[in-house]
């Protein structure tokens, strides 16, 4: 039986995505339980070979060509199902984004092979891979057992799994890929929607608030805190529904996806819908004046309490500390 892994990088705006070093660190975990290698697939975007290698594994297998130059479904199965007959994988990754959604599906089914898609977690048991992945909208965990005797897909949630620092940079080859027999679309013209001013995912410190704060008005203490840690902002659904915040700094399910080192949950009660955008963070710091509050299951840390009164205490001791 195999045990090498296959992880496909995505890119954006000229650099590796953040999903992809998650990924790459848990493969590479993987596979030192597994005894095997970690390979990495690159596509199209040459250049960033040497960003990617540094994420670890043993090798980058670089394919390039003006097929691949745009992303195209049918152009990418075909490239990483040319990869795969080369090579000899128990396990294909990717992190789980609308890119995956688009071609990873087509690609397991091209291998009549089981896709497990969104997992938070991947373990060895009795020789096999367990996938954990929520279901019934984030309320329960879901083990999932493939029993194959080929490869296996599985896409992993974004924030699940923390960027490793690599131990070993990848060695770079070119992967020659033809694509000659396949029918390619061509992308004409790729249109970008607006983009916000606030792109949360980048943040190492995130300082967020929810329906407890109060008002618009009261809001100003969550970026006065931020500000003092100097933190990114953002939010559950409901200010930013009430209009006290701008949309963009939404977390969770219809919001955006983090994982930042540190967040602060000021009065968020932890409805699942905002846990699953941030739940991935490494240490979570909960405010809340409900002791019941869902929020206190994911923290790290947790203090009932009037967050009007625990926020302007926390903010001069962080003033105090820096002097």
């Amino acid at each position: 039986m195999s045990k090498n892994i296959l992880v496909i990088a995505e890119s954006r705006e000229g650099a590796i995505k953040g999903i992809t070093k998650e990924a790459v660190g848990a493969a590479v975990q993987l596979a030192s339980q597994l005894g095997g290698e970690v390979h990495t697939m690159l596509l199209g975007d040459a250049e960033l070979a040497t960003e990617l290698a540094a994420c670890g594994g043993a090798k980058v297998l670089q394919a390039a060509g003006d097929a691949l130059a745009a992303y195209t479904p049918e152009a990418w199965t075909a490239a990483v199902s040319s990869a795969i007959e080369a090579g000899d994988y128990a396990l294909v990754v990717t992190g789980h984004s609308y890119q995956a959604i688009d071609f990873f599906p087509r690609l397991a089914a091209a291998y009549d092979a089981p896709l497990v898609p969104d997992v938070t977690a991947v373990t060895i048991e009795d020789g096999g891979l367990v996938f954990t992945r929520k279901v019934m909208n984030g309320k329960l965990d879901a083990r999932t057992v493939p029993v194959v005797e080929g490869v296996i897909f599985a896409s992993l949630q974004q924030g699940a799994f923390p960027v490793q620092e690599a131990t070993s940079t990848a060695t770079v080859e070119e992967f020659a890929v033809d694509l000659a027999g396949v029918s390619v679309r061509k992308v004409i013209e790729v249109r970008e929607a607006e983009k916000g001013d606030v792109d949360l995912s980048a943040a190492d410190i995130i300082v967020a608030g929810g329906r407890g704060v109060g008002d618009k008005d009261k809001f100003g203490v969550v970026f006065d805190f931020a500000e003092a840690l100097g933190a990114a902002v953002g939010a559950s659904r409901p200010p930013c529904d009430s209009e006290w915040v701008e949309h963009e700094r939404q977390i969770g399910s219809s919001g955006q996806v983090v994982a930042p080192k540190l967040y602060f949950a000021l009065g968020i009660s932890g409805a699942i819908q905002h846990l699953v955008g941030m739940r991935g963070s490494q240490c979570i710091v909960a405010v809340n004046k409900d002791p019941n509050a869902a929020i206190f299951q994911e923290a790290s840390y947790g203090i009932v309490g009037d967050l009007h009164e625990v926020v302007p205490a926390l903010l001069e001791a962080v003033k105090e500390a820096r002097g």
